[in-house]
């Protein structure tokens, strides 16, 4: 008896053009919701790059502080780019690189590389970057330009 009525209103529905549906006809409406958020003038967007100078700065001039040895310089891979592989030294690669925000051009070894076969030549700054004394390595970083 159920599908009996099913069928009949089934075909109703066909007839006059209409979906049978459970529930009824529903039509479509376009209730889109546009949400809009304004965005604010923050200068959270300034402060990373800024405090990424200031660490370059003070691994480049080895923190100023009389706790760094002579000779110690700004060599973490993290704080330098166009980093180019020139050959070896030492036992060490060699690379040319630039210090994230400057122009100047350097030739010389990478912290992490010296970590790894002279632990006793590289320090560790409080800010977490590294240093390579490069007297102890028997060579000394060039500027090229």
């Amino acid at each position: 008896m159920v599908l009996r009525k099913l069928m009949l209103t089934t075909v109703a529905a066909v007839l006059l053009g209409q979906t049978a549906m459970a529930g009824g006809v529903v039509e479509a409406t376009d209730d889109t919701v546009v949400i809009a958020t304004e965005t604010s003038s923050s200068k959270a967007g300034i402060i990373v790059p800024l405090l990424l100078l200031l660490l370059i700065a003070a691994a480049v001039a080895g923190n100023g502080d009389d706790n760094t040895p002579d000779g110690m310089q700004g060599s973490d891979r993290r704080i330098k780019t166009d980093v180019v592989w020139v050959g070896m030294a030492q036992g060490l690669p060699v690379y040319q690189y630039r210090y994230i925000g400057s122009a100047t051009r350097f030739e010389g070894v990478m912290a992490q590389d010296v970590l790894g076969k002279m632990p006793e030549a590289v320090m560790i700054h409080p800010n977490g970057v590294m240093a390579v004394n490069y007297a102890k390595l028997g060579m000394k970083m060039k500027v090229l330009h």
